[in-house]
């Protein structure tokens, strides 16, 4: 297996190259949410001038005369993604006469979307003819594919927004990195497909959000903080395999913190957590992890895992943790360590 970190822009727009995508893979199924995501961090990255890293693509070389194809084991959901978004950037500089220092409408076609020899992306005979049609901006087939359709739609319509930006947005693509790796030969394809997606336990949001505060401080720093919130958060709930409470409490903490957030679950918990801490929050990590550890004690404490509409809250979201929250019954704890803090975050005496 040859492995390579590489930009996806250079790796869709290597010359003589076409993607395909083998019969027994799935369809496309991203939908609006993960296409939001995506939207999302590439816009992030574009306004921090860093990269961003796309995941992994696996593949293997079909011998293809001149033409080199690459049979695509996983990645397909993101290749395809990424497409749809060129291709509704070629449609929006076409119809608009925009160019960004030279690239237009027909390089990014040409480039990145198809040639003469036909398109770069072959998908699955169920997405095939429809993504054939969007990238040469001809007519749809009769049947078309559902989430190409709507997913074009949907960035189309950002792209057609007041304040979308052209540069930013290329500035967001050409940020996109990912780790190819291609296989030797055809016979690895399925223990490597089936290793990079049926292998292993789902990491749920508890552990993506301890990942997300954690994972870019020093090893030192990492230690300090697991050792004096996230420890101390985790244990509020006992014994909790899965991590079932804890999650249920950041969902709780999250729908309070976030009052224009509503009916989201635990898919989307994660994203809209990610999307609070980049573009909304201005604190530090330690007031948000204290913030979070003391939502946790009351949540354990006074509501035992209810809905989060049994949490009555005016003001947690506007006035910040250490503040008595409104409508809220004083408390009957169990020990004298939750009685302390509570009396320390909250300025009242809890009854006994």
């Amino acid at each position: 297996m040859r492995i390579n970190q590489q930009s996806l822009l250079d790796l869709m727009g290597a010359p003589d190259v076409r993607f395909s995508i083998p019969k027994f893979q799935r369809a496309y199924s991203w939908d609006a949410l993960q296409c939001d995501e995506l939207w999302r961090d590439l816009m992030r990255a574009a306004r921090a001038h860093r990269t961003h890293f796309m995941g992994t693509l696996i593949y293997f070389e079909e011998p293809h005369g001149a033409l080199r194809e690459l049979s695509v084991v996983d990645g397909q959901q993101r290749l395809t993604t990424a497409t749809l978004i060129l291709s509704a950037f070629a449609r929006h500089l076409r119809e608009t006469g925009e160019q960004l220092f030279g690239i237009d409408a027909d390089y990014l076609t040409q480039t990145f979307l198809g040639d003469s020899a036909g398109a770069k992306l072959l998908l699955s005979p169920a997405d095939r003819t429809t993504l054939e049609a969007v990238v040469a901006n001809g007519e749809l087939p009769e049947q078309p594919s559902e989430r190409i359709v709507s997913n074009l739609q949907n960035f189309a319509e950002k792209m057609a927004q007041d304040d979308f930006d052209p540069l930013m947005l290329w500035q967001g693509l050409t940020s996109l990195f990912v780790i190819s790796a291609e296989l030797d030969n055809r016979k690895q394809a399925p223990v490597i497909f089936e290793s990079f997606n049926s292998k292993g336990v789902p990491l749920v949001t508890a552990d993506l959000v301890r990942n997300y505060l954690l994972i870019s401080e020093s090893h030192a720093e990492q230690k300090r903080l697991f050792q004096k919130y996230w420890e101390p958060i985790s244990g509020v709930f006992g014994d909790d395999p899965g991590s079932i409470r804890l999650n249920n409490a950041i969902l709780g903490w999250l729908a309070v913190r976030l009052t224009k957030v509503r009916k989201f679950g635990d898919e989307q918990a994660f994203s809209i957590f990610k999307s609070f801490c980049e573009d909304e929050y201005e604190g530090t990590i330690d007031d948000l992890l204290e913030e979070l550890y003391a939502f946790c004690m009351v949540w354990a404490e006074n509501y035992r895992y209810h809905a989060v509409k049994k949490y009555k809250t005016a003001d947690w979201a506007s006035l910040g943790h250490k503040t008595r929250v409104s409508g809220r019954k004083r408390a009957k704890l169990d020990n004298p360590e939750s009685y302390e803090y509570y009396k320390k975050h909250f300025g009242v005496d809890p009854q006994w």
